[in-house]
């Protein structure tokens, strides 16, 4: 939501968790050699490989991306969350309370349609940029609270509004009441499609959901290898450079939202940097290494490569979520070079395994 707190945004750090250790015997071994990609703590005739990961039997691999009931129900129970309304209440808001709430935002008078919504805000949870929920404490049903709100960098990505004072026009429709919860049944499914029965939506929806997995093969692959490959060892070098990528996001965003580091950690659940450190740097930096050796080791294996178009394509989206942080998407690349290409092998492994591996969709 626009206006909410920043600290509440869906900021995610790209870096897939996998911690399963497999039992022995598993996976069968490859030997592995000449790896163009080695950490440079390894010299040239002393790398091998295998040394380091043992690749799982993934020729043998059947990659499930059936549609389950499970999968069915959760969309069921997002759609009656989604549909859930209140019991509306008349008078005075104070804190604790959930309203329904018109916002309205202008900057120097002129109405700025990034700020405007009509939404839900529970006052005193913080979700909301920082005096927003305390300034409607008193407010009156059906009257509108008139206030001002200077609005941090990096909030909205508008620079016409980020570092600029918004003046705030929120109409308070009701306080919320008990929670009304659709039912689902034949006349909830009409009411938010063109199906008449449970029947007819549940097979469209198990329709849609095979669309969507079979799209997102390659990541189900990619996860399923993932289990199959067991780190012998971690590369010290590489290890060093993980933690230092998985820090540097962290980073990245406390300058962009202008935060200070213990802040950022903050919002993320840690007490602080140190914190963040102590308990979970070491083990998303394993996960990304464990990534690379993977990658580096079926790239080898299936002689799996990329072009000059699939590297500036990766560039591209990378960059598109660092313009502020760059001068340049030149300067941006200079500066992330090594880490571009190994995510852009790691995107030519995903599109062979789609490619080469067996999927079941029942």
């Amino acid at each position: 939501m626009a206006v909410k707190n920043n600290k509440n945004k869906n900021i995610i750090i790209v870096v897939i968790v996998c911690i399963l250790l497999l039992a022995a015997g598993v996976g069968i071994g490859f030997k592995i050699s000449s790896i163009k990609n080695k950490p440079s703590d390894l010299k040239d005739n002393d790398f091998n490989i295998n040394d380091y990961i043992e690749v799982g039997d993934y020729k043998s691999m059947k990659v499930s991306i059936a549609v389950t009931r499970d999968d069915i129900d959760a969309e069921i129970d997002d759609l009656r969350d989604q549909n859930t309304t209140y019991v509306k209440l008349d008078g005075n808001v104070k804190n604790g309370d959930m309203i329904y709430a018109d916002i309205v935002g202008y900057v120097d008078g002129l109405r700025a349609d990034d700020t405007c919504t009509r939404d839900y805000v529970e006052i005193g949870s913080g979700d909301w940029l920082e005096g927003f929920e305390e300034a409607l404490i008193g407010a009156k049903t059906g009257e509108t609270k008139e206030f001002t709100i200077a609005i941090p960098m990096g909030t909205f990505g508008n620079k016409d509004i980020d570092g600029h004072n918004v003046q705030y026009k929120v109409k308070v429709e009701y306080i919320c009441g008990d929670e009304i919860v659709p039912e689902y049944n034949d006349e909830f499914v009409q009411s938010i499609s063109d199906y008449k029965t449970v029947k007819e939506y549940e097979k469209h929806l198990k329709k849609e959901l095979l669309k969507e997995n079979e799209e997102d093969k390659a990541e189900y692959a990619w996860e399923e290898l993932l289990d199959i490959c067991k780190v012998k060892q971690y590369p010290k070098d590489m290890m060093e450079s993980a933690k230092d990528i998985v820090l540097q996001g962290y980073y990245g965003m406390s300058e962009l939202y202008g935060f200070t580091k213990d802040e950022i950690f903050q919002s993320f659940g840690y007490d602080s940097e140190e914190d963040f450190i102590n308990t979970d740097l070491d083990e998303l930096a394993r996960d990304t290494v464990k990534e690379n050796l993977v990658a580096m080791a079926l790239s080898e294996l299936e002689s799996i490569s990329y072009t000059e178009e699939d590297y500036n394509a990766v560039v591209d989206e990378e960059y598109s979520y660092n313009t502020e942080e760059y001068a340049s998407r030149e300067d941006y690349e200079k500066k992330n070079e090594k880490e571009l290409k190994d995510e852009t092998l790691i995107q030519a492994v995903k599109k062979w395994l789609a490619e080469n591996i067996s999927f079941v969709t029942k």
